[in-house]
């Protein structure tokens, strides 16, 4: 078995998503893809994940709503949100976090290795 984090990354734009899985990949983690909410949410039930980033512009489905209903199905997980707009966008209270597109590749590491140290921690402490 295998240690190695698990992301699920959740993008419409083909190479938005290709880029972040490269990114996420490149910084030695596993990643998992979904084009949109609905696949996004059949994954994240199906699959153990340790952290999910979503764009919040998806077709059917925001990202925020696919926030709240992983955060209702295991609240554990975190889940960042992407998102073009300077402001916070609707619903982001159900992401972790919510990270403005154009941010450095630097920074977006460092708060997804934040992420997942805190809920390596709070597994330790449950077991």
């Amino acid at each position: 078995m295998s240690n190695t984090p698990v992301i699920l990354c959740v993008d419409d734009e083909a190479a938005a998503l290709a880029l972040r899985c490269l990114v996420l990949s490149s910084a030695g983690y596993k990643v998992l893809t979904a084009s949109d909410g609905a696949a996004a949410l059949e994954l994240f039930r199906c699959i153990q994940v340790d952290l999910v980033v979503t764009d919040y512009c998806l077709p059917g489905l925001t990202g925020a709503q696919v926030a709240a209903e992983m955060k209702r199905l295991k609240p554990a997980i975190p889940v960042v949100l992407f998102s073009g707009l300077v402001e916070a966008p609707l619903g982001s209270e159900h992401a972790d976090l919510v990270i403005t597109k154009g941010r450095p590749v630097v920074e977006f590491l460092s708060e997804v290795g934040k992420l997942i140290s805190q809920l390596k921690s709070s597994k330790v402490i449950e077991a």
